[in-house]
């Protein structure tokens, strides 16, 4: 039984979205992009369908059409119907099952610009081993010069980062494929985590993550990588008071809570740099705020 050598992560997974509906070849291409041979993965998802009893509930049109979109969603830019500007969630479901098993709560969704709030995004020992790691490398937080595109302290930025590679280590690995598999955008289209640390007072003033291209100082970035699509902001530990998310054009804050997670699109849906994704990392008001930012790229970043 080739799904019984799956894990029992992968296991649910496969059912879970044959009975949505979704398609062999979707389930398939995340299926390869986790590591299994084209083959294993074919045969079973084919075990699974058998095992989907066909007296069950049929989901409404509806269901049929979200898990459609599901299904389109999962492909890779540049595959099929894939060539997407932005990533993409399924933000029909309450809740979406990781491939590694962690289940996620869609908390709030905003349409434009296009936000997204997780509940259980990391679970509580991966924020303190993540918080953990930070510890060892933090330092005073950058800014880009916007004339030079060189990194620079500066005073509307108060907080101390740790930066690491992708896939650095196994805690990071599992974290970065989760984060492509719910946001459905490859891993390689990604910065490395940064780990921010905010003391009592710490804040970062209203700024957008995407490089103006009107500016001198960000033709090196957008040269690797491309735009800046999106951000994932993690939060890994509780603050006491202050330390919100603001976006101030739209009145809307989200304050920080353990292992949830904020995304939201930098651009809108022809890939313009949106300006309605100004935010601001409130000052702290007491206690230490705890994040780790995932910046999203429009190409492969290497």
């Amino acid at each position: 039984m080739s799904l019984q050598l799956l894990k029992p992560e992968w296991q649910a997974w496969v059912r879970e979205n044959v009975a949505r509906g979704c398609t062999p070849a979707s389930m398939q291409e995340l299926l390869l992009q986790g590591g299994h041979p084209a083959a294993l993965a074919k045969q079973a998802i084919a075990e699974a369908q058998a095992d989907h009893s066909p007296g069950q509930a049929q989901p409404s049109a509806l269901a049929l059409l979200a898990a459609q979109r599901q299904a389109q969603a999962q492909l890779l830019p540049g595959v099929g119907e894939g060539n997407r500007l932005r990533p993409q969630i399924d933000v029909q479901a309450n809740s979406l099952l990781a491939p590694d098993g962690q289940r996620v709560q869609i908390a709030a969704v905003l349409e434009h610009p296009q936000i997204v709030l997780f509940n259980q995004m990391l679970s509580d020992e991966e924020c303190g081993q993540l918080m953990r790691l930070a510890e060892t490398r933090l330092s005073r937080s950058t800014v880009v010069d916007e004339q030079l595109g060189e990194a620079r302290a500066h005073e509307a930025r108060t907080s101390a980062g740790a930066w690491f590679q992708r896939a650095e280590f196994e805690l990071l690995s599992r974290i970065e494929a989760r984060l492509a598999a719910l946001l459905h955008w490859p891993v390689d289209r990604g910065e490395g985590l940064q780990v921010l640390r905010y003391a009592a007072g710490g804040e970062y003033r209203a700024h957008f993550d995407y490089f103006n291209p009107g500016l001198p100082g960000s033709q090196r970035h957008l040269q690797t990588g491309g735009q800046r699509v999106g951000t994932c902001i993690l939060y890994l530990d509780e603050v006491e008071a202050g330390g919100a998310t603001r976006f101030p054009s739209l009145g809307f804050e989200v304050r920080p809570r353990r292992g949830a997670a904020l995304y939201f699109a930098s651009v809108d849906g022809q890939g313009v740099e949106d300006p309605a994704t100004l935010h601001a990392g409130l000052p702290v008001l007491s206690g230490v705020k705890y994040i780790a930012t995932k910046w999203l790229r429009q190409r492969a970043y290497l």
